[in-house]
């Protein structure tokens, strides 16, 4: 089969090897290993029936997770952002735990939702926090954060995951407009130290994952908005 022509309609694309029409954008499955994340919403009234519910791929795992990990791993010192910009750094593979796991009504870590920006467009991997965080609360432009739930992780086949979710319920009197999402990681029993001030850091917030949403997501009074991520390993 001759592969030059006039023009490219001449070639005859059906007769050419699966992997020579590879297209990353479409066919991500070119190897023994796969992680993949998807985040699932679901939008339910007051009286708890699904309004709306569907699924998207997660951009997710950020410039901060990616140092982290290395920092653990090859017990170095590397420098990673906190939720205030501050300047961290994380000395080597010292023991400790990074918690998900917020109870209701606490916003400053796990599952957080905030309005500031753009839908649809393509998240940066070096955000450290959101850029306009919805608070918890009941009055303007608050939104009542739920308990996070990490459910145990399942084997299914080739394909390990787990899920990681949190409920939002808008009781703000007003509609609310969620275009950003993260995971806030809570890490504590780590050797760390701000940059310039005395250590040790006992604890601190990390923006561990950033993702907005391909549309902007309304939340009527009264509605609830349920997010959950799904992470998975297949072999």
């Amino acid at each position: 089969m001759a592969l030059v022509g006039v023009n490219r309609n001449e070639l005859d694309l059906s007769r050419l090897p699966a992997d020579a029409r590879y297209d990353p954008k479409r066919d991500d499955d070119l190897s023994g290993v796969q992680i993949r994340a998807t985040i699932t919403f679901k939008i339910t009234d007051a009286n708890g029936t699904v309004v709306k519910e569907w699924t998207e791929p997660a951009h997710s795992l950020n410039t901060n997770f990616a140092n982290i990990i290395y920092a653990l791993w090859n017990a170095s010192t590397i420098g990673v952002s906190d939720i205030g910009g501050n300047n961290i750094v994380i000395n080597g593979a010292s023991g400790g735990t990074w918690s998900l796991n917020a109870p209701s009504g606490i916003n400053t870590y796990g599952i957080v939702i905030g309005s500031g920006a753009s839908a649809g467009s393509t998240p940066s991997p070096s955000a450290y926090k959101l850029v306009a965080q919805i608070p918890n609360g009941i009055n303007s432009g608050q939104i009542e954060y739920g308990a996070v739930t990490i459910n145990l992780p399942t084997l299914s086949g080739q394909t390990t995951s787990f899920t990681i979710s949190r409920s939002f319920i808008n009781v703000s009197g007003a509609t609310l407009t969620v275009t950003e999402i993260g995971l806030v990681a809570y890490m504590t029993g780590f050797n760390m130290e701000q940059s310039g001030q005395p250590p040790p850091l006992s604890s601190d917030y990390f923006l561990i994952s950033y993702d907005i949403p391909s549309s902007a997501i309304s939340v009527l009074n009264g509605q609830t908005l349920t997010i959950t991520y799904t992470f998975s390993v297949t072999t």
